[in-house]
């Protein structure tokens, strides 16, 4: 049970790995503030579409909890401009793998204010970052790794570091309670059970072509409904298993270009995902045993 346990949580992997998936993720963090920062105003400060205190009262009647956040009390639109800015520049820093801790901790304490501070703005991404977020502040970083080493594959200074694996599986676990959960959710609603949610999802505003031509489609569409539910039950197993987890990736990236091409403001959720996919691939190590058919 020890070595098992051992084996699944705490076995060494290349520092590099940790290192991509930091600098990925810190570069959807980046873009993910570039493009709140416009809206940052009428959304967060005293000057924007409702005050703290109706937030607060909204995000209780959503919840049930109690809104707690910075813009509770930074209400200014400059000041809220400055935090929303030291947040990129972190972002910045962290990618260069300088700060990257100081960087991930005040990136989630930041979008749990804005969460709690504008929840009918909150997106999918939101909390799936929120979420990302918590397991980082505790995983490696690889910060000895930077962009320009990591691509030459040059690190004099600890080129044979390994680190525990335990905030690799933790991604890999939440990308697959997210695309299971999607798949439950939809499952109980009515245009997904009956195959015209596709459809009806490129006929709205949502749709980035505007028109009646997805009717023309619409038997097209009804099938790939449902072949989208299969895509989503599926890609968790194909992504975890060792031997089809280059379909997974190949299948996933796929998926979600295609929803970014096809819904408006989507693009930043698909890359949320395909930043996920990073946790999978043990890219620069050398399996020296046949694989069990688990992810590594």
């Amino acid at each position: 049970m020890i070595k098992g346990f051992y084996s699944i949580w705490l076995e060494g992997v290349d520092s590099r790995r940790y290192a991509a998936f930091r600098i990925g993720f810190s570069i959807l963090l980046l873009l993910h503030f570039l493009w709140l920062l416009p809206y940052s105003d009428s959304l967060l400060s005293n000057e924007g579409i409702s005050s703290s205190e109706m937030s607060a009262i909204g995000f209780h009647e959503i919840t049930g909890g109690k809104s707690i956040s910075f813009f509770n009390l930074i209400q200014s639109p400059i000041l809220v401009s400055i935090l929303l800015l030291s947040a990129i520049a972190l972002c910045i820093l962290s990618i260069l793998g300088k700060y990257s801790r100081l960087a991930i901790i005040f990136c989630f304490l930041i979008q749990l204010s804005i969460i709690h501070r504008a929840p009918i703005s909150t997106t999918g991404w939101d909390s799936i970052i929120t979420n990302l977020c918590l397991i980082l502040i505790f995983s490696p970083l690889g910060t000895h790794w930077n962009p320009v080493s990591l691509l030459r594959n040059q690190n004099p200074k600890e080129p044979d570091i390994k680190f525990p694996r335990y905030g690799l599986v933790l991604i890999q676990i939440q990308t697959c309670v997210i695309y299971w959960q999607s798949v439950f959710q939809k499952m109980g609603d009515y245009y997904w059970k009956n195959g015209e949610s596709i459809t009806y999802f490129l006929l709205s505003h949502h749709g980035r072509f505007q028109g009646k031509w997805p009717v023309h489609f619409h038997g097209l569409f009804d099938k790939i409904n449902y072949l989208t539910l299969l895509i989503e039950l599926c890609l968790p197993l194909l992504l975890w298993i060792s031997k089809t987890r280059k379909i997974g990736v190949i299948i996933g990236i796929g998926f979600h270009v295609s929803i970014a091409i096809l819904g408006i403001n989507l693009t930043l959720f698909s890359m949320t995902m395909m930043i996920c996919y990073l946790a999978f691939f043990p890219v620069w190590e050398k399996e020296t045993k046949q694989e069990t058919g688990l992810t590594n």
